[in-house]
């Protein structure tokens, strides 16, 4: 089946590839990824391979998904320094906002071709190449399986749906299983009907690495309870074109009962239109608010709005806020990273669509009354204001914190079963 599967998909592979070249023009990330895989193999023979004792390669599909490997990464570099680095991204996303001193050459992902694969691999000569979660390049995987490479998964999943996208990506996944050395799941469940689809023993519960990255980039932040509290600092983190349709606007009603109250706007593509866009939205309601694009004490500005215009210091900005709503509930695309705004003692509210790889985290927090689902302006509006009591957002504060602190020691876990 496996062999059927990979004959025909590099039958396939070059019509698909062409036809990407076709629509890159009008397609920013489509074109920025092509681009940047005809440098792929071009970087990689600037990682000098002979100047480390060993060489591990990772392989993430886009920025969040690198945050569930990143302590992985860092541990191993702690422990030997002699380790070679590389990591490989297929989104534009992973490769432009990833920015970590231990990695030793970052590239995308090269095309999935099997002469391109090959000539990669030898390149870089890799002693293991981690796969996360389920981004599986078949010639990519094969190739270095039939040379005899070490393959580990981590955060291994299953999607449990029963539609026929998640009844197909099962099916999908199932076929390259047998391939991994080691296979490392984010719940038991998974553990438990992972080892059932593949012939080798080492399938782990290990938990998520991210939850140990979110808390070590906490726990030299101070967070004061006190300022949060009294500032009660709205933030919308990730917002997309479906949530502003529910946001706005309806949540200027919290800048008017609340008068000490902030709102934060993190949109989820940084671009100029859609910071014009917001610009535009406070303008005519003459709202004071200001763009920032470095990290500062967001407590200290005398704005009622703060537009945020970079990438890569929400997780300082959560230590200060009182309340998160994450976006991307709204989209088909579904929510985005809970953990981390829950990690510093925010209360996280976001739509309904939360069938991801962030499920787990929405189902576990609304259990706890830490993370709310809403589906309309109006359900938004009722629990902000439920929030807005203390004694109750104390409650769902803690929890939240709570949570994610229950969850730390995956990294550790993978490491020493390593």
């Amino acid at each position: 089946m496996k062999i059927i599967f990979l004959i025909l998909y590099n039958f396939l592979i070059f019509p698909i590839i062409f036809f990407s070249f076709i629509i890159a023009p009008f397609n920013r990330k489509l074109k920025e990824g092509i681009i940047g895989r005809f440098e792929s193999l071009k970087n990689l023979k600037k990682f000098d391979s002979s100047a480390f004792n060993k060489k591990y390669w990772f392989h993430v599909a886009s920025h969040g998904e690198f945050q569930q490997v990143e302590t992985l990464i860092n541990s191993f570099k702690k422990n030997n320094n002699n380790i070679g680095v590389v990591v490989s991204f297929f989104s534009p996303s992973g490769f432009n906002n990833v920015d970590n001193q231990n990695i030793d050459c970052k590239v995308y992902l090269p095309f999935d071709f099997p002469f391109t694969i090959s000539r990669a691999l030898k390149i870089v000569n890799p002693d293991k190449i981690f796969f996360t979660s389920n981004d599986f390049w078949p010639n990519f995987l094969y190739l270095s399986y039939l040379k005899k490479i070490e393959l580990i998964l981590t955060s291994a999943r299953l999607n449990d749906g029963n539609d026929f996208n998640s009844i197909l990506k099962n099916l999908y996944q199932k076929m390259f299983l047998d391939l991994f050395n080691s296979i490392f799941t984010i719940t038991e469940n998974d553990q438990k009907s992972i080892a059932k689809l593949t012939t080798s023993s080492n399938v782990f519960f290990a938990g998520n690495p991210r939850l140990d990255r979110i808390l070590n980039n906490i726990s030299d932040k101070s967070i004061d309870i006190k300022d949060r509290l009294n500032k009660k600092i709205l933030v919308l983190a990730s917002i997309w074109k479906e949530d502003n349709n529910v946001l706005f606007p309806a949540i200027f009603e919290y800048l008017e009962k609340v008068k000490d109250s902030k709102i934060v706007i993190v949109p989820h593509e940084i671009n100029d239109k859609n910071i014009s866009f917001y610009s535009s939205l406070l303008n005519d309601r003459s709202v004071s608010y200001k763009i920032i694009d470095t990290y500062c004490n967001i407590l200290d500005l005398d704005e009622r709005v703060i537009i945020i215009n970079k990438v890569g210091f929400l997780s300082k900005i959560y230590c200060q806020t009182f309340l998160t709503y994450i976006g991307g509930g709204f989209s088909k695309n579904g929510i985005h990273n809970l953990a981390e705004p829950a990690a510093t003692g925010n209360p996280v509210i976001f739509g309904p669509n939360f069938q991801n790889s962030n499920k787990l985290d929405a189902i576990s927090l609304k259990a706890h009354n830490a993370g709310f689902s809403v589906n309309s302006r109006k359900e938004l509006i009722e629990i902000i204001d439920n929030l807005c009591n203390m004694d109750f957002y104390n409650e769902s504060s803690k929890n939240a914190m709570n949570y994610v602190a229950k969850h730390k020691g995956s990294t550790l876990k993978i490491m020493e079963l390593l």
